[in-house]
């Protein structure tokens, strides 16, 4: 009611001082009053005050003292990005960008928005460096790390559009089987080369980093759902010695990093332990890492542990040199899995059958590892004896090649039946030569495809014509002697039995489906001139 008399009073107020020829207060009353409402309009997120400001936005509210009436209202639409990308939710933030869920109204697709973190505008080098993520993302090319679709500024803060992933992280998956393991942290290693070689940056090497989206497929994302505080603890896990001691990074730290990962994957655990950062930095440099079989017995990898020894050892010239190195020596330990392994020795098989262990056995990583790292390989087999795992991928490799066996033996038959029925079908056409066919024993409501039975019409018995000598035998409208005929079946036509027999004047008489001239025609004929395809 209020802003009814409130309206009222402005057009009366406005028409009196149009009457008296006062524009010029007119025009400035306008004008103050659109300043006013300019100041009462706000935006109505934090993505819409970034967008506001560079007139992308196409929703606003106004505060007043009326907001009941206003909450009956629809609600204001999503605010569009570039009038193309729709916000839809907030899902957290990393360390320099918040990271939104948007639609591609273009497109038609869900993506990710990352958007640089306001708090963070007036600092050039982490703006610099944001910017730099999104231009070496769009250089990056591998499967398992985000497209790079699109970027550029809105109200001064850079953005970037990624693809939209989802799904658990490898710390929440947990262990993993030495075959899973080893496909992940391929792809993992495979990413981490690729930015590598284009000198691009790549996320954060941690379980918390890598995102499990589907079976068989990883992604490397910086994790949105983490704190600053926690990001922090996160990396010192996998940070390199030489990294604590003040040293900048290189492509051997990477190394260190993903070898400290690759135990976690196959043990489930950290391969350091500390109270804080402090703790876990002197773990590091000093600590040795524990080897696979004191925590997950079955596994007896030799070249696999070589591979661990290699990219985890404390000096940096002893590692790998990069991440390209460790993925050929990955391709190398693959291969001599799949061919032998060691033999366990009496003492490690009793250890493993009594399930005791008194101490945690470590790697002597100086000693493993070499200057120079060659290919991995392993040693030959003294004997039959294999490791679990190794079972497990023989008894799964078998299987798929008795079910591959079975299917190849299924389409050849298939082949061949679809090949002889094809074949009496013209030798029946043309030379008046009747091959036997093939009885299936299906139910009545079971449809047989035409080129298999010849006859069209659907399910149901076949039966041929024998009539002998005569012209043909009579098609009538009805069982009986004395019905209407309403056509004449040739010797050797085949029809379909739709049902039957009944016996009407001492005759039985079934009722039949067949081709007469191109056009189907159903009727009843006598029992005594038509026999089933396969009887003599």
């Amino acid at each position: 009611m209020r802003c009814l008399w409130l309206a009222v009073i402005d057009s009366v107020y406005y028409i009196k001082i149009f009457s008296l020829g006062q524009t010029r207060f007119l025009i400035i009353d306008i004008w103050y009053s659109l300043q006013l409402l300019s100041i009462m309009t706000v935006p109505c997120s934090d993505c819409a005050i970034a967008t506001a400001r560079a007139g992308c936005y196409n929703h606003t509210y106004t505060r007043s003292a009326h907001d009941s009436a206003m909450a009956q209202s629809p609600a204001p639409a999503a605010p569009l990005l570039h009038d193309r990308y729709r916000i839809e939710e907030r899902l957290g933030a990393t360390r320099l960008a918040v990271i939104y869920r948007a639609y591609d109204e273009r497109l038609q697709r869900p993506m990710l928005v990352a958007l640089f973190r306001e708090e963070l505008v007036s600092q050039e080098a982490l703006r610099s460096r944001f910017v730099a993520e999104a231009q070496s993302g769009a250089r990056r090319l591998h499967p398992s790390l985000l497209h790079v679709y699109d970027s550029g500024e809105v109200a001064g803060r850079p953005f970037m559009v990624t693809e939209y992933v989802s799904g658990k992280t490898l710390r929440d998956v947990g262990p993993l089987t030495v075959e899973v393991a080893l496909l992940f942290f391929r792809q993992i290693v495979g990413a981490v080369a690729a930015c590598q070689a284009a000198g691009a940056l790549h996320p954060p090497i941690s379980s918390a980093h890598i995102m499990v989206v589907d079976e068989g497929r990883v992604k490397l994302v910086e994790n949105w759902s983490m704190t600053p505080a926690e990001f922090g603890a996160d990396i010192a896990w996998y940070r390199a010695p030489e990294r604590s001691a003040g040293h900048p990074p290189g492509a051997a730290s990477v190394v260190y990093s993903l070898g400290v990962l690759l135990i976690e994957m196959l043990t489930g655990c950290r391969a350091v332990e500390g109270d804080d950062l402090h703790a876990l930095l002197r773990a590091h440099r000093n600590a040795a890492l524990p080897i696979l079989t004191s925590v997950r017995p079955h596994i007896y990898l030799p070249s696999l542990g070589r591979v661990i020894a290699c990219a985890t050892a404390p000096d940096p010239s002893h590692r790998f040199p990069d991440a390209l190195s460790l993925r050929q020596a990955l391709d190398d330990m693959r291969h001599a899995i799949n061919s032998a392994t060691d033999r366990l020795t009496p003492r490690a098989s009793a250890a493993s059958s009594q399930g005791h262990q008194t101490s945690l056995p470590s790697i002597n990583r100086l000693e493993a590892a070499s200057p120079n790292p060659q290919p991995v390989t392993a040693t030959p087999s003294s004997g039959p004896t294999t490791t679990a795992d190794h079972q497990s991928v023989m008894r799964g490799t078998r299987q798929r090649s008795l079910a591959a066996l079975i299917a190849m033996v299924a389409l050849f038959m298939l082949v061949g039946l679809g090949a002889y029925v094809l074949t009496s079908l013209v030798l029946e056409g043309l030379m008046n030569i009747s091959l036997p066919r093939l009885q299936l024993p299906l139910p009545e409501n079971v449809p047989l495809p035409d080129w298999l039975t010849g006859v069209s019409g659907g399910s149901g018995e076949v039966l041929t014509v024998t009539i002998g000598d005569v012209e043909g035998l009579n098609l009538r409208d009805a069982p009986g002697l004395n019905t209407r005929v309403i056509a004449l079946l040739p010797n050797g036509t085949r029809v379909r039995k739709l049902e039957g027999p009944r016996i009407v004047d001492g005759v039985p008489w079934v009722r039949v489906r067949g081709e007469i001239n191109g056009r189907q025609i159903e009727g009843w004929v006598s029992q005594l001139y038509v026999r089933s395809e396969g009887e003599p």
